[in-house]
């Protein structure tokens, strides 16, 4: 049973024209790129969009020539370089739209031109690794499909092609939403499930689905890697909604792991939890009614940027002080 400590968001963005989701932090804590869509009957393309945390002014991150839907960015934190990943397509439609992996360097409070990394249709939620030389993505296009790969900014073939491997049954495993683990890449948390038929329910296909996952972390063993839950207790079996959790982050100190989830059973919404690695412990940091995701560390590890809907998705900060 996890602890609750309710935590309600300062809101940085509040316009009920838009829904702005999946917020990233740069370096210094001071800026935030998010993705905004229009709450409008028909949508409209979704853009990156930069503020400032002290004067909360949304404005369209890139300049130049960029792909029409610009999703799930990723900022670079390595020393000496400002640079963002993050999904592009040419549309919403991601079913008609493929989606690849495009970089852009950050020019003043804005992007510049980005560039397309080849090889990377089908890549998802792209995360940088420490040294910024690196990323790791959710691939449709690995084996089993989706799966964690590596590839190197040059695009291409990718570096490793799966690194969450099998579950300590030998059963291989479904991932993605990785977050690097601060002994860098190939070591990852991610939210995965083993390829089980009967998974989610008897009579249920083999297939990934994120409302099915754990928190997973993974370890090299030789050429490969063997994946374990986060919490231990978990059955790699069956799936059990009491340890449901998707989208990690990792703590600037690795000390700490904050993911989402609609835990205990199943609930309509999601809330963020953290939890400790040196403990062992599970703590609830926002309360359900928020619904909210895609929770990020600042640089300083006190303080989590994520999404709520309030009532429509807005960008919100809050204080985790108190529990380090």
């Amino acid at each position: 049973m996890a602890t609750i400590f309710p935590t309600t968001p300062i809101f940085l963005t509040s316009d009920p024209s838009f829904n702005d989701y999946r917020p990233t932090m740069d370096p210094s804590g001071t800026t935030v790129i998010f993705e905004r869509t229009p709450t409008r009957d028909d949508g409209g393309p979704t853009t990156l969009q930069v503020m400032e945390v002290s004067n909360p002014n949304p404005s369209p991150f890139l300049s130049g020539s960029a792909p029409a839907s610009q999703t799930r960015p990723d900022w670079c934190w390595a020393t000496g370089k400002s640079n963002v990943l993050f999904n592009g397509a040419s549309s919403n439609n991601s079913k008609k739209s493929p989606v690849s992996v495009y970089m852009v360097a950050v020019v003043g409070s804005g992007g510049a031109n980005p560039t397309l990394i080849s090889g990377t249709t089908g890549a998802y939620y792209p995360k940088w690794n420490l040294e910024g030389t690196l990323f790791v993505t959710e691939n449709d296009g690995g084996t089993p499909s989706p799966c964690n790969t590596i590839f190197t900014l040059g695009g291409g073939v990718p570096q490793t092609a799966n690194i969450d491997g099998v579950d300590a049954n030998n059963v291989p495993m479904f991932g993605g939403m990785a977050a690097v683990m601060s002994t860098d890449l190939p070591q990852i948390a991610y939210a995965g499930q083993p390829r089980l038929a009967n998974w989610n329910g008897p009579n249920t296909p083999i297939e990934y689905s994120e409302n099915y996952n754990y928190i997973f972390l993974n370890t090299p063993k030789g050429t490969s890697f063997v994946s374990a839950p986060l919490e231990s207790d978990a059955s790699i079996s069956s799936f059990d909604p009491q340890y449901e959790g998707r989208a990690p982050d990792i703590s600037p100190d690795g000390t700490m792991i904050v993911f989402e989830s609609n835990r205990p059973n199943g609930a309509a919404n999601y809330s963020i939890y953290l939890y400790s690695l040196k403990n062992k412990s599970v703590t609830q940091v926002t309360v359900s009614t928020l619904n909210c995701q895609h929770a990020k560390f600042f640089p300083c590890g006190t303080k989590l940027i994520l999404g709520a809907q309030n009532p429509t998705w807005n960008i919100g900060w809050v204080d985790i002080s108190g529990l380090l």
